[in-house]
């Protein structure tokens, strides 16, 4: 009996170190979705900055969408000129006037410039991303950007919060839409719910020729 007594016991330990333990796995796992989530967060509001900077530079660089090349040799919606393409791509410098390939290098020029200010130790700010892309890098970490470029950069600069104002009201509409658009999961632990909501309409960020 007194076998028994003991196994019986040993059955109770050991469901109970279960249960223990697939809790942990659950308070874990919600840690771990938690994390993902403000990851993604982060790189789709640094992903919607970049788009809206650069659909800023492209109203100040090309506003009425030309095709020919400028005084400087520079084509396309983001006026690259020759060289700055061919930092990021072997297509034709040609191409830089179709809108998919000009966007391409757009967003590579984006990052090699915001990777170059966080090297630097310098805010990768809409502001000074349009004044590297103006007057380049060297001459905005050496301190000797041109007033002209100060002026474009602030014109860039000042495009960007209006993009974001526009696009706030559509946000804050579609946290306002019924439940019936959103699918909803919960994960129950001890009377503890962890929600993620999946938006099935969510905002999008489009970027407008000029």
């Amino acid at each position: 009996m007194r076998n028994l007594g003991d196994k019986i016991l040993l059955v109770r330990v050991l469901d109970l170190a279960f249960v223990a333990a697939n809790s942990d796995m659950k308070i874990q796992f919600k840690k771990l979705l938690l994390v993902v989530s403000a990851f993604v967060f982060t790189i789709g509001a640094a992903a919607a900055d970049r788009w809206e900077t650069l659909r800023a530079i492209n109203w100040v660089e090309n506003p009425t969408n030309q095709t020919h090349l400028g005084r400087y040799g520079e084509l396309g919606p983001y006026q690259f000129r020759p060289a700055t393409w061919r930092m990021h791509t072997a297509k034709p410098f040609s191409l830089a006037v179709q809108r998919a390939a000009a966007d391409e290098v757009a967003v590579k020029h984006y990052e090699w410039i915001r990777h170059a200010f966080e090297q630097a130790g310098v805010d990768p700010t809409a502001f000074n991303i349009a004044l590297a892309w103006n007057c380049g890098v060297d001459a905005v970490l050496g301190g000797r950007a041109p007033s002209a470029s100060y002026n474009y950069a602030e014109r860039v600069s000042n495009l960007v919060e209006v993009f974001k104002q526009n696009a706030r009201p559509a946000m804050v509409q579609e946290k306002e839409a019924p439940a019936a658009h959103n699918l909803e999961f919960n994960l129950d632990d001890n009377n503890a719910a962890l929600r993620f909501r999946i938006m099935t309409d969510a905002p999008r960020f489009v970027l407008v020729a000029g």
